[in-house]
């Protein structure tokens, strides 16, 4: 019964110690890292990942124009987005009214849900055709290269590890 104990005490000490360490972590900030560096280095305001790869250093101008672009992009999706809410809302609405339901509202709403799919891909694009406008041919050719190491070693990983079979859960490790 002791030892029962002991194994089930185990996972809940683990938890604790998992939680309690960036706690801890932050108690000493000479020691800890800086707040939001991730798995994957440092991501800067709402852990966002950067938008080009590493290596590519940008000047305080380019800076402020990824910024703006940055700003711009985000007020756009936000009003679509309230756009999108809001036919889904209705939808939602038309689904739940009792009797029969207008089929023609309906197709017309996802149609124009459709419509506002297509424009944000369209304002995706424009917001990368922007970011790429803003770097040097030199730092093109530097993130080109950089991001096709990424991608060997991607591929590379995925050779050694494969993939998880998709109707079960993944492998243990």
């Amino acid at each position: 019964m002791t030892a029962f104990r002991f194994f089930a005490f185990l996972p809940v000490a683990a938890s604790v110690g998992l939680l309690a360490a960036p706690l801890l972590a932050q108690a000493h900030p000479g020691q800890s890292t800086p707040p939001h560096v991730g798995m994957h280095g440092d991501h800067g305001p709402g852990d966002m990942p950067p938008p080009f790869p590493p290596g590519v250093t940008l000047t305080d101008a380019q800076k402020a124009q990824v910024h703006t672009i940055f700003k711009q992009a985000h007020e756009d999706m936000k009003a679509q987005h309230e756009k999108l809410k809001a036919l889904r809302d209705k939808i939602r609405t038309e689904l739940s009214a009792e009797g029969d339901l207008n089929r023609s509202l309906l197709t017309d709403l996802t149609r124009q849900e459709s419509e506002l799919h297509a424009q944000e891909a369209q304002a995706r694009l424009a917001t990368q055709e922007k970011l790429h406008d803003v770097l040097t041919p030199d730092q093109r050719r530097q993130a080109n290269a950089t991001m096709e190491k990424i991608r060997s070693l991607h591929e590379q990983l995925d050779a050694i590890m494969g993939h998880p079979p998709e109707d079960g859960p993944p492998p243990a490790p």
